[in-house]
């Protein structure tokens, strides 16, 4: 589980991937924060900032709050 450096912007690159964070009730930001990015075996990602998942991500990076996953045709 590498670990990354929130940027200025609140976004992780990750193995080729921006990762947007969103605002969170915890947190007005995550700004120079050390995050975990973990990657799942159905290429899903999720951020944790210690103990807590702050964001999970479909695998092309965008937030899953945002859309529903597709369904395989």
């Amino acid at each position: 589980m590498p670990e990354r450096t929130v940027g200025n912007d609140n976004t992780v690159s990750y193995r080729r991937l921006i990762l947007q964070i969103p605002p969170s009730p915890l947190r007005p930001h995550y700004v120079k924060a050390k995050v975990r990015v973990h990657r799942y075996p159905d290429d899903t990602y999720a951020i944790f900032h210690g103990p807590r998942c702050v964001a999970r991500y479909w695998p092309d990076g965008t937030l899953q709050e945002d859309r529903p996953m597709k369904k395989a045709a």
